[in-house]
């Protein structure tokens, strides 16, 4: 027997006795998961790089409201009126699979351009890139907030945004204008740097080099 209740204070509703519920659940918050990992990684690194993904993150938003106000589609009527009477907005394109297709393309596009990767490593990355965002997209059509098409939708529109932002990064930062940024002086106050693109290290690398730092240091 269905028993569907929200998720804690996170308002997404879910069967509870549905043992793929919860699952779905959690990857339809994703996108908020990521979002804390961003500022995480800004406050903890000073790294410039999350600034620029969320800036495209948030373009990708507001490209997202325009095209619900175009299409002007209903979401499924599962959801109808949920909230106290105050009805969901517009499910055309999907807002969480548009995120989620915006952050595969994205850094699909800079594990390709900007990072040391072997070619098989690319590869790997791109797949569970594509894996995270088909998850959330297949979750807001399992917990029926979105139909197939605006899923679809999210993701085609997502990552047609992530591969173009990504590629005017990838221009910006060759021809030096994140570098001037960074020139800031309110941006050099918390030194702010960019060693995502000029000084990008492998786990690996790190790790060999703190170890060959150990070996000098006791020698």
């Amino acid at each position: 027997m269905s028993q569907y209740i929200s998720f804690d204070d996170t308002h997404i509703v879910y069967d509870s006795n549905d043992p793929f519920g919860l699952l779905a659940v959690h990857f339809s918050l994703l996108p908020i998961y990521l979002m804390v990992f961003y500022a995480s990684w800004f406050i903890i690194t000073r790294e410039i790089e999350p600034v620029v993904a969320v800036g495209g993150q948030l373009v990708s938003e507001g490209i997202n409201k325009i095209l619900k106000r175009i299409f002007r589609q209903a979401r499924p009527d599962f959801h109808i009126g949920f909230g106290g009477g105050k009805a969901l907005s517009y499910g055309m394109p999907s807002a969480h699979s548009q995120f989620m297709g915006f952050f595969a393309a994205y850094y699909t596009v800079m594990a390709c351009t900007s990072t040391p990767l072997l070619r098989n490593c690319k590869v790997l990355v791109g797949l569970g890139l594509l894996t995270a965002c088909s998850g959330v997209a297949c979750s807001r059509w399992y917990l029926m907030y979105h139909s197939v098409e605006q899923v679809f939708a999210g993701m085609f529109f997502g990552m047609t945004v992530g591969s173009v932002y990504g590629a005017i990064v990838v221009v910006l930062r060759d021809i030096g204008l994140v570098d001037w940024v960074l020139l800031w002086r309110i941006v050099r106050l918390f030194w702010i740097k960019d060693s995502y693109y000029h000084n990008y290290k492998l786990f690996e690398t790190e790790y060999k080099e703190v170890e060959a730092a150990k070996q000098k240091k006791c020698n």
